[in-house]
């Protein structure tokens, strides 16, 4: 059976990289680091680690037993979870969603933790993909995706419908050959930029747009933090298709203008959970918050949309 004590300590030094951080996290000094990986290795009988200079690298092994140390942490702490009395208002909340999403429902959800201390919520920004495959792990608790999940396993309840915006340069002021200009200033690429395109494209009720060869339009750039995807565009330097939302927290205001589709471009958000778990009681006040977050939108065509 291999020890928990030197599990623990190996996810750690996974996760840090650095034998100086772990001892540091785990109050210990860096030969009791090195000791335990060493007996661990031992009880493995194979190499779990390659140090170089100052880092390290896992070995094939050492990444397995670092998933299999990670799953048995989770599963202890749902059974610890269920042996404690269900407080509405302690214990660990775990959530993910997008970018956009974080950006609208953190400020509450870090409202509801100031009162209550005994909250521990953890969120974490993902793509739809990685939300997905976490709630069938149990690596979190809820997720917010679009789209409903075809996995039976899954239960999905509607938020609301986030309105996508196709961002351009203010200095953009001719939206008759709106092809040409998309073409000539380029993408500025996001993860999620290629998605949200063709679902503009195909919805803005537009021949022009719904034309536009997404696959093959020239890109003017790359960013992953969704705050800075506006910066090139307000310096004119390409366009890009984002939730509605992201503008106001942006702070590029005038230097960026807003391409004035035929029609209104969105797509729904699904809170999402396992369909046969029982949350505990404090995800009531987890939920309620996230769904407040969206009651305040507008209602387009008899739905909510967040803008």
């Amino acid at each position: 059976m291999l020890n928990p004590k030197y599990l623990k300590t190996f996810t750690t030094l996974a996760e840090t990289g650095s034998f100086t951080k772990t001892a540091e996290q785990l109050f210990m000094t860096q030969p009791g680091v090195s000791q335990h990986v060493k007996k661990l290795e031992q009880s493995c009988e194979c190499e779990l680690l390659v140090r170089l200079g100052k880092g390290i690298e896992l070995t094939e092994q050492g990444r397995q037993v670092y998933h299999y140390a990670r799953e048995d942490e989770t599963r202890q702490q749902q059974f610890l979870e269920q042996l404690k009395f269900d407080e509405p208002h302690q214990g660990r909340c775990t959530l993910a969603c997008s970018g956009a999403v974080a950006l609208r429902i953190y400020p509450g959800l870090t409202a509801l933790q100031a009162k209550h201390p005994e909250l521990a919520i953890h969120l974490e920004v993902a793509p739809r993909h990685r939300i997905v495959e976490s709630l069938k792990q149990g690596v979190i608790d809820i997720g917010i995706v679009t789209n409903t999940p075809a996995d039976d396993s899954l239960s999905a309840d509607y938020l609301a419908e986030e309105v996508l915006h196709l961002f351009l340069p203010a200095t953009i002021t001719d939206f008759t050959t709106i092809n040409t200009t998309l073409n000539q200033l380029g993408l500025v690429d996001h993860p999620d930029a290629a998605h949200y395109l063709q679902l503009y494209c195909n919805h803005s009720g537009e021949d022009s747009l719904a034309s536009l060869e997404v696959a093959k339009l020239k890109r003017s750039g790359y960013v992953n933090q969704l705050s800075q995807i506006l910066l090139p565009v307000s310096a004119g330097v390409g366009f890009t298709v984002l939730p509605a939302s992201v503008e106001k927290h942006a702070g590029h205001g005038s230097n960026i203008a807003v391409y004035p589709a035929a029609s209104t471009v969105s797509e729904p958000l699904y809170l999402v959970r396992s369909r046969h778990r029982n949350l505990p009681a404090r995800f009531a006040g987890v939920s309620e918050v996230i769904k407040a977050a969206f009651n305040s939108a507008k209602s387009i065509n008899g739905k909510p949309q967040w803008i």
